[in-house]
């Protein structure tokens, strides 16, 4: 289909808190931190100049995604299906594309006001290889960053805009009880081969963000960094466990801005010629448990 999206190629945060989650991201997950001249900071998890971009803000939210397209032609082929189907393209020039290193973009909101970018011609620094502080690998390349899970009120709009407008394909759905006493149906969508690289969870959070994934090439770089999260104090809301639909082995340490990062390795690679839609009961086949958050200590009396 002409003028679809790739790959997830960016994410951008609005976050309070620039030095915890230096320590989480780059210290017990594995990202290489580079200072920006604004103070604040890109991470890289290869040889992409930036992954995700930490904007310093009282949100502690998601700020953008930004969706990688081939060329030119395709980012322009992109904008028309957009306006076609009666949603705002901004078109922001130079300026906004060396800021978010890459070659030119468009900007423009989903059905329920999230803010997405489009991009083609990423900046690579094959100058200055990806060094993790703590020897992580990341799967990314053609199936992109990793993935994110949306908080949605009406999942069908947002299916419908995803699949019908920017050219993704829906791998399954899970119809379960996350969190226990909560059942609801997420739906899984792909651009490439990776299982999926946005799900949609209509979930009353407060945060437009359920979670963020990153897909390291070893099992070990998910036990290492489990153990370094437990040795810092970070919350798991969810424990070591696999997938149902794409099987990936990971666990869900709390960033420091109230969200999940889910950790993983070993997810599944879909080919579209002979993948079918199925509907799961389960989140996942073992593991996985959910954690309360930790209630906060009350003041003691004097």
């Amino acid at each position: 289909m002409k003028g679809c999206v790739n790959a997830l190629g960016y994410i951008g945060l609005e976050i309070s808190d620039l030095a915890d989650w230096r320590a989480f991201a780059s210290g017990e997950l594995g990202a290489q931190w580079v200072d920006r001249e604004d103070g604040t900071a890109d991470l890289r998890m290869d040889d992409y100049a930036s992954r995700i971009r930490l904007h310093v803000g009282d949100a502690d939210d998601l700020a953008y995604i930004g969706w990688e397209v081939a060329d030119a032609a395709a980012l322009a082929a992109l904008a028309q299906r957009i306006e076609g189907a009666g949603f705002e393209v901004e078109r922001p020039g130079t300026e906004l594309a060396r800021e978010r290193r890459v070659y030119d973009l468009i900007r423009f909101r989903d059905p329920e006001g999230n803010a997405h970018e489009a991009f083609y011609g990423a900046l690579q620094r094959t100058d200055q290889p990806f060094v993790s502080p703590t020897g992580a690998h990341f799967k990314t390349g053609a199936q992109g960053l990793g993935h994110v899970v949306l908080s949605v009120r009406d999942d069908q709009a947002m299916t419908d805009f995803f699949t019908d407008t920017l050219g993704f394909r829906l791998s399954d759905y899970i119809q379960t009880e996350v969190v226990p006493g909560r059942p609801l149906r997420i739906t899984f969508l792909r651009c490439n081969g990776r299982h999926h690289s946005l799900a949609l969870a209509p979930v009353p959070l407060p945060k437009k963000i359920v979670h963020i994934m990153l897909e390291t090439r070893s099992i070990d770089d998910v036990g290492r960094a489990l153990y370094r999260c437990m040795a810092a104090g970070r919350h798991l809301s969810f424990t070591l466990g696999r997938h149902s639909n794409d099987e990936m082995l990971s666990f869900y340490p709390v960033s420091p801005s109230g969200f999940d990062v889910e950790y993983g390795w070993g997810g599944l690679e879909v080919e579209d010629h002979s993948w079918h839609v199925v509907t799961h009961d389960t989140n996942s086949a073992w593991g996985h448990v959910y954690q309360r958050p930790p209630r906060p200590a009350k003041p003691e009396n004097n």
